[in-house]
């Protein structure tokens, strides 16, 4: 009878352990917050070596409108190996430059040089 309460008794021990480390699994799997790259649900598709991808957006934007109402740009019409994107307007589009401080690559490229630049598959 002894031997079957210590059995028990391990069993609780060792429910418990189980439990206190799927809490911990939990508490560090807990996703944080955005870093910029996502604003009230838009995901935009610029490639990983733009660090804040609203802002990037924002810019471009604000090139892009010009004092002409009902612009928009388009993240998947972004030609990072020749700098230029995509302005959509309300009768024609326009391909404007990127800005030259904009990064084109994985190893700090820029659109200073763009014979340096490498394109990029949207969502790869």
């Amino acid at each position: 009878m002894e031997s079957f309460v210590a059995m028990k008794v391990v069993c609780i021990i060792f429910l418990f352990v189980i439990v206190a480390e799927a809490e911990s699994i939990n508490e560090k799997t807990v996703a944080g917050p955005s870093k910029g790259k996502n604003n009230n649900g838009i995901q935009f598709k610029f490639p990983p070596y733009i660090p804040n991808h609203k802002a990037f957006a924002l810019k471009l934007l604000s090139l892009c409108e010009q004092g002409i109402y009902g612009t928009r740009i388009n993240d998947l019409k972004m030609d990072f190996k020749n700098c230029t994107f995509l302005c959509i307007r309300k009768y024609s589009n326009l391909t404007l430059p990127l800005p030259k401080d904009t990064p084109c690559g994985p190893n700090n490229q820029t659109c200073q040089k763009k014979e340096e630049c490498v394109g990029h598959i949207p969502g790869c």
